[in-house]
């Protein structure tokens, strides 16, 4: 990875890590996703198989 894509991924990716965390943990706290079935919803398992991944 060169310079320029360090300066252009990395401010990104810290700015939104820590916002995507507190969502998380406002979501998982939430009675309604406490209801949802991950079978069920596919593209959020792929959202958070993503996230985990960066």
């Amino acid at each position: 990875m060169n310079n320029h894509q360090k300066s252009t991924f990395h401010p990104l990716g810290d700015f939104l890590n820590p916002a995507l965390a507190l969502l998380g943990q406002g979501l998982i706290k939430s009675p309604i996703w406490q209801k949802l079935n991950f079978a069920n919803h596919p593209y959020l398992c792929k959202g958070l198989y993503y996230f985990f991944i960066i």
